[in-house]
């Protein structure tokens, strides 16, 4: 059951009441306004009397940008309404920096402020201080502000640039082999015009064979599993294969290895994808537009299987 009695008076020469009382159930909220008016003086700041501190863990938030809600309203009465500011003056950032060189007066100039090795112009991101291999403090958009995030997006770049590194391999050695291994062994040829191969851009996705998606997936599907059975104990990245022990015995030796990985990765990712736009565009093979640094290998190997 939910009563609510409002009550109020006014005086010209004396005195101003106004009284909120609210029951729900067994909870009593009680409040008093009061303001002392006299004739031949402005009236006094009101003062606000909440006796239920529960009230005011409960209350509910609001923005009033705008001005709308009236000087005596209940969110006004209650304070309610917040600033749109969600940075307090103390908590705001007040870094300077003078990347331009304009500050005649340096004293005035943030002195302990490390710049971004990347863009020299800005103040390196405060989770990004070198302990990711390939970190060079490139955050303009400030997506590593959050550390949880910041492992999400190392775990898809590297993902992303071990897909990219194997599909840049495979992109090159399909234009080049496919059409004589296929005539080898008999099998149909899914290279499309001017051998490109199977893409979004180029179509011919139709002619891969289905099981391959199958493995595909499957494959996909086996790593994240073991990414999620290992949860948060693991590096981004890490999911313990080396068989070989390429990654190296000690901390620089396997950093080392992770930062060339990443380099080759994102400059992976960039291949990859200028491949599929050169080729939408010029409507012609990668091997054929750039024979330079393909032509004699894709002789080589053209003989290879041909004489075999």
């Amino acid at each position: 059951m939910r009563s609510t009695t409002l009550i109020l008076s006014a005086s010209l020469t004396s005195t101003s009441a106004f009284s909120l009382t609210t029951t729900r159930g067994s909870n009593n909220v009680h409040m008093k306004l009061n303001t002392e008016t006299t004739p031949s003086s402005a009236s006094t700041e009101p003062e606000l009397e909440i006796d239920d501190e529960r009230f005011l863990q409960k209350k509910q938030e609001v923005y009033d940008p705008l001005g709308l809600y009236p000087q005596y309203s209940p969110e006004r009465l209650f304070d309610s309404i917040q600033p749109l500011e969600s940075l307090s003056l103390e908590q705001e950032d007040k870094t300077i920096i003078d990347p331009l060189n304009i500050y005649k007066d340096k004293s005035e100039l943030s002195s302990d402020v490390v710049m971004s090795a990347s863009l020299p112009f800005l103040k390196r991101p405060a989770n990004l201080n070198g302990r990711l291999p390939g970190d060079r403090g490139f955050d303009p958009l400030n997506f590593s502000s959050d550390m949880s995030s910041l492992n999400w997006y190392r775990e898809s770049e590297i993902k992303h640039g071990r897909l990219a590194m194997l599909a840049t391999v495979g992109w090159v050695v399909s234009e080049l082999t496919h059409n004589a291994i296929a005539t080898k062994f008999g099998l149909d040829n899914i290279l499309g015009k001017s051998d490109q191969v199977p893409s979004v851009l180029n179509g011919g996705l139709d002619k891969v064979n289905p099981l391959f998606w199958v493995e595909a997936i499957c494959v996909a599907a086996v790593l994240e599993f073991l990414a999620i059975e290992k949860g948060d104990t693991r590096e981004p990245g890490d999911f313990s294969f080396d068989p070989t022990g390429l990654s190296g015995k000690s901390y620089e030796d396997k950093f080392y290895v992770q930062e060339a990985e990443i380099f080759n990765g994102r400059l992976a990712m960039l291949a990859i994808t200028g491949f599929a736009i050169q080729e939408f565009t010029m409507n012609d093979a990668v091997i054929n537009q750039t024979p330079i640094f393909f032509n004699s290998l894709s002789n080589d190997l053209a003989n290879h299987f041909y004489l075999w």
